[in-house]
């Protein structure tokens, strides 16, 4: 028997996923010795069906049938406007009358797998029989190794017309997924079988079965064991849920997966075996199964999995789930949640546990704040909460017993208003609440995500006002428009059922006339791996005065400007589309601008499988939007996510291997952190390349992927714009303005640096005497002025600022000069306080670095 058999730790399968090797090399086969063939294998069990199936598969409902059918019209297939994933005319549905799917046809598809024939759509049906429109599902790998059904074929295998079920047949050979060739060393194994998934839907069912049909080439038997996997891209739209550990953090074994959304969940169980959790890396979780065998040179066919939808949160589908498997012992439980003064609770979400702890479900009051959750024949605990309310001590529910209340203290209310001082105009604002004694925090399995750095609130207030619901006592209230104002913060004593107003006036403080600040690098769950929205992202960016907050999604393309239009904030910001090209082999680069393609596969999203990182570069300097091509973290997150660690890259030679090539402008030197913590490798390395003669610009972004503990805006790229309007602003513009080096990176201080001609970063001037201002707010601590000339620190000046209200005001004029001949020298001045941004961005440090000027 060829058994596949083996089992790695984290550290050694990331350690793995960091040595993916050049992609001229991917398609090599690391597989047990050639064994002979089997001769005619019986493949007819892989047979297509009808190309077309039932003309109206959504009339299953009304005909009391499950059917299938190709869909030749897709307007009536409702989905949410910001659903990842795409339906196209020639795609197939399945449908009866609780739910419906939507297979892609045999077409490039979406996502990291581009074989076609994957989940595209899967929802609870209306009335009229179609999908409600909730269906936030993005994607789902079931895999042998590294490898899926690569279909030749998508057809029907059976309409349902006869009463019987509905089943739908991607059908074609195992063949490997391109982007998991970073995996490669893990799962070595190539199979290449003849293979089918089918999706079956009986009528009325209220999940689809995974069948699948294998056909063993080789003359000996096939072990599955550890290559029998899920691979799940959905915690960007949904919480993961296992039935062991809740929301917690999964491991070990688990009957089912299940992916609350709040208002659409769906789960996912192996037929016959449980889900051994594998890993969680970038949005990505596998599961691995057991028990599969094929003997050789033969077929094998079985019920495989099931995945089944809900409109609804995680009790709903837990009690789905039941209801397939004939389990009617579970009880409801109905009550109220109020507050000690006899107001109602909306929104409270109600947990349910074991006497023992274990986490069983739960779900969220309405608006009259009754809910309904269930609960099994046994004493369980009920626990409520809700942001900004303390957790409270559990209630016991008797086993007998078919309702509860549950009664919280009386909330206390801040009201906070927050004002330009020059005009008492409403400012937006970041509003932080911080009480000063931490309320205790519910469990992880609760699956509720609390703020972090003590906060009980970080809210975003565009109309410079808003109410927030406290427990009483005395809070910390930090009220923030970004570094360029005043910050204000204060203590306050809440009082319950009081409102306490918490009056706040910013004054903008320091000068920035003509310079506009940008973060070339947000993600929001538009990427798998962030599950902030854009609509979050964008109000964090411009309550904390950034004005150019640019989407920079994994493989995808979005545009925050209509975000920005529809709330009524251009006077604020303005932004753009971009892409993070995010390969799995050799690092991540952001494309400055990248404009979306509807009809192109991931909305124009630049291919990398298979290519290259010279071809990459190519495809991208080649577009008509002629970007700039950013290396992003050059040498952090392992090869996969790193360029310069993937390409060997050497400060000594500023040369690196046969992945290295030089078709980028732009490095990303700081990713969420400031110039000294970088000094020995992106530093070094940026230095080098400038030493070598080579115009590569310096950035620093954010690479926020979750705000609660990821700012928008630190660091951010402050271009000499020549303006201060947004709505004057083009991509093409600030695109110009970052291909010429007029960009300083702040870190909270701002800095001007001045050459004896009056020419800025970017520039080519003279040796001799430079004049360099810095600005900061008074909240921001500013210390030292470093001098760096040709890679090597010169001078290091104590700051004293010659203005301290209302901001600090510093300027130096500094004789720069070379110390040793060469064709071309360069400076940079970095400025840095001691310590941090705190309250508004704690354990970020207080700096700004320049551009190189050359002389």
């Amino acid at each position: 028997m060829i058994s596949r058999r083996y089992s790695l730790p984290l550290a050694l399968l990331l350690s793995l996923l960091a040595c993916s090797g050049d992609p001229d090399d991917q398609g090599a086969a690391v597989d047990d010795a050639a064994v002979p063939t089997c001769g005619e294998l019986d493949t007819s069990g892989l047979a297509p069906g009808s190309a077309d199936g039932h003309t109206d598969p959504f009339g299953a409902k009304a005909a009391g049938q499950a059917r299938a059918g190709k869909l030749i019209d897709i307007s009536n297939v409702k989905r949410p406007d910001n659903a990842r994933n795409r339906i196209k005319v020639g795609d197939f549905a399945l449908a009866n009358d609780k739910i419906a799917l939507v297979i892609e046809g045999a077409r490039e598809s979406d996502g990291y797998n581009t074989f076609g024939g994957e989940i595209a759509l899967i929802d609870t049906v209306g009335e009229d029989g179609t999908p409600v429109g909730l269906s936030q599902y993005n994607e789902t790998l079931v895999a042998f190794s590294r490898q899926t059904v690569r279909p030749t074929t998508v057809t029907v295998l059976a309409d349902g017309s006869d009463g019987g079920s509905a089943i739908v047949r991607v059908s074609g050979a195992l063949a490997n997924i391109p982007f998991l060739d970073a995996f490669r060393a893990l799962y070595p194994h190539e199979y290449g079988f003849p293979a089918a998934y089918d999706y079956v839907l009986a009528p009325h069912a209220e999940s689809v079965t995974l069948r699948l049909t294998l056909v063993n080439s080789t003359p000996e038997p096939v072990a599955f064991d550890n290559d029998q996997l899920v691979g799940f891209f959905q915690t960007s739209r949904a919480q993961l849920f296992t039935d062991r550990l809740g929301f917690g953090a999964p491991k070990g074994e688990s009957s089912w997966a299940g992916f609350d959304g709040t208002s659409t969940s769906f789960g996912f169980r192996f037929k016959n075996s449980t889900l051994r959790f594998g890993v969680d890396i970038s949005g990505f979780q596998y599961f691995i199964g057991k028990d599969l065998t094929l003997d050789a040179c033969l077929p094998k066919t079985l019920d495989y999995a099931d995945i089944f939808p809900v409109a609804g949160d995680i009790d709903a589908l837990t009690t789905v789930k039941r209801r397939i498997d004939g389990d009617g012992s579970f009880r409801e439980l109905h009550g109220t949640i109020k507050e000690a003064d006899g107001t109602t609770l909306p929104g409270a979400q109600i947990h349910v546990t074991s006497e023992d702890g274990a986490y069983l479900t739960r779900t969220t009051a309405g608006a009259d704040g009754t809910f309904t959750v269930h609960a099994p024949p046994t004493p369980v605990l009920v626990t409520p909460t809700k942001t900004g309310f303390a957790v409270p001590a559990a209630v016991r529910v008797e086993a007998s017993s078919t309702s509860v209340d549950l009664t919280v203290p009386t909330h206390a209310t801040l009201h906070v208003t927050s004002k330009d001082s020059a005009d008492a105009s409403p400012l937006p604002s970041r509003i932080q609440v911080i009480p000063m004694t931490a309320p205790a925090a519910a469990p992880a399995s609760f699956g509720v995500l609390p703020e972090e750095f003590g906060r009980l609130h970080q809210a975003f207030a565009m109309n410079g006002e808003i109410d927030l619901p406290v427990p009483a006592g005395d809070h910390r209230v930090v009220v923030s428009h970004g570094f360029e104002w005043s910050l204000f913060d204060t203590t306050v004593t809440a009082t319950s059922g009081a409102t306490t107003a918490v009056d706040a006036a910013l004054t903008h403080v320091v000068d920035t006339t003509g310079v506009m600040c940008a973060d070339f690098h947000v993600h929001s769950n538009y990427s798998v791996d962030a599950p902030d929205t854009p609509t979050m992202k964008v109000l964090a960016s411009v309550a904390d005065g950034l004005d150019i907050p640019v989407s920079s999604e994994h493989e995808w393309i979005i545009n925050f400007q209509p975000i920005i239009e529809n709330l009524g904030l251009t006077k604020w910001a303005y932004s753009f589309p971009s892409e993070e090209l995010s390969t799995f082999a050799y690092g991540h680069f952001g494309i400055i601008p990248k404009y979306p393609d509807p009809n192109a596969v991931n909305v124009g999203a630049i291919p990398w499988i298979g290519k290259s990182p010279k071809e990459v570069f190519a495809s991208a300097n080649a577009l008509p939007e002629k970007p700039v091509v950013i290396v992003n973290h050059p040498r952090s997150g392992g090869t996969s996510g790193a360029y310069f660690t993937a390409s060997v890259f050497d400060p000594d030679t500023a040369t690196g291997n046969t992945l290295y090539d030089e078709g980028y402008g732009a490095l990303e030197v700081m990713n969420d952190s400031d110039f000294n913590a970088n000094r020995k490798d992106n530093v070094n390395d940026w230095f080098a390349l400038l030493n070598a003669g080579k115009s590569i610009w310096a950035v620093g972004n954010s690479d926020s992927h979750k705000i609660r503990s990821g700012p928008v805006g630190y660091p951010r790229n402050c271009l000499a714009m020549g303006t201060d309007d947004p709505a004057t602003l083009t991509a093409e513009r600030v695109r110009d303005v970052l291909r010429t080096g007029a960009n300083t990176v702040s870190g909270g201080i701002y800095l001007e640096a001045k050459s004896p001609s009056g020419s800025g970063p970017g520039s080519i001037s003279t040796e001799g005497n430079y004049v360099v201002t810095v600005r900061a707010a008074p909240w921001v601590p500013v210390d030292s002025l470093e001098v760096i000339v040709d890679g090597e620190s010169v001078q290091t000046l104590p700051l004293t600022p010659k203005e301290t209200s209302p901001a600090q005001r510093f300027e130096e004029t500094i004789a720069v000069a070379p110390k040793v001949s060469r064709p071309r020298h360069w400076v940079i001045f970095h400025v840095k306080g001691k310590g941090d941004l705190a309250p508004l961005y704690p354990k970020r440090n207080a700096f700004a670095v320049s551009n190189p000027i050359f002389f």
